[in-house]
């Protein structure tokens, strides 16, 4: 409210609630969220909108704060605003779209009819995550991936999966290095290892939030078990113990993709991950 109230007073124009969808490959940005130094995609793109919506105090909200190189299919954004005259909100995707680097694309951009915040308003989010097991990828592929140097024992990492489905204290997979946390349980919806045929594997996590780099430590332990270092059943006493070092070293950030975010608490159940992820167009 503190917001909406400072926005009213600039220049007495209209106040406007905008929901954007963007997607962006997060190779070169240190992460989404603003930072004084490195970019970043929230940088960017407030950069632009501030500049656009002449909004110096602008801010904006995004619903996921995907870590240094991670990607995004789905990331979505809310913001109030006071238009100037000259700009018509139905066409604010295309003209960021022209003054955005190359990396960071407008999907799609709404008015609500009410309040909105992508970051508190979300009900969950399905996070992909790539790999190249035991093989040389499309060179063109190799950003987005992560390449193991053997083949993996999939029915291995499927059966720890089952056990790391469901809610759990997921302290043994959180990366939070002197950050206090309320809590570490959290309910993973699903966790499924999948391998369409394209000689790819596939790691789908949905759940209703995430701890801090929590898919990728879950990825790392699941090729730890897939390359025969622990038997799928060793899941159960790495969660029972709770503590990080028992798992295995997360897997990079570049296989990772925020694949979907959730508005409505059931959508999750007939979700189905875009496989692969970076094949995505223009037309998603």
């Amino acid at each position: 409210m503190e917001d909406e109230e400072k926005n009213q007073n600039t220049a007495g124009r209209p106040l406007i609630q905008l929901h954007l969808s963007i997607a962006y490959d997060g190779t070169r940005y240190a992460g989404w969220q603003v930072q004084p130094k490195n970019p970043t995609v929230q940088g960017e793109l407030l950069k632009r909108l501030r500049l656009m919506l002449r909004d110096p105090e602008l801010k904006i909200y995004g619903s996921s704060r995907t870590d240094a190189g991670v990607h995004a299919l789905d990331q979505q954004v809310s913001f109030v605003a006071p238009f100037p005259d000259d700009v018509d909100p139905g066409d604010l995707a295309r003209r960021l779209n022209r003054w955005l680097p190359e990396d960071i694309y407008v999907k799609s951009c709404r008015i609500c009819d009410g309040p909105f915040n992508a970051r508190y308003d979300n009900c969950g989010k399905a996070y992909t995550y790539c790999l190249a097991p035991g093989f040389k990828p499309n060179p063109l592929y190799v950003r987005y991936l992560w390449r193991t140097p053997h083949e993996l024992d999939l029915d291995a990492m499927r059966e720890a999966a089952a056990i790391l489905q469901g809610e759990h204290d997921f302290a043994s997979f959180a990366v939070n290095p002197g950050k206090v946390i309320e809590s570490t349980v959290r309910n993973l919806r699903r966790l499924e290892v999948l391998a369409p045929g394209d000689g790819m594997v596939y790691v789908n996590a949905v759940g209703d939030s995430f701890l801090y780099k929590m898919v990728r430590s879950l990825v790392g332990y699941l090729v730890y078990v897939g390359q025969g270092y622990a038997a799928p059943q060793e899941a159960r006493r790495v969660l029972d113990g709770k503590c990080r070092s028992l798992a295995a070293d997360s897997a990079p950030a570049a296989g990772l993709f925020l694949a979907k975010v959730f508005f409505d608490h059931d959508s999750w159940r007939s979700y189905q991950p875009v496989l692969p992820p970076f094949a995505f167009t223009s037309q998603m």
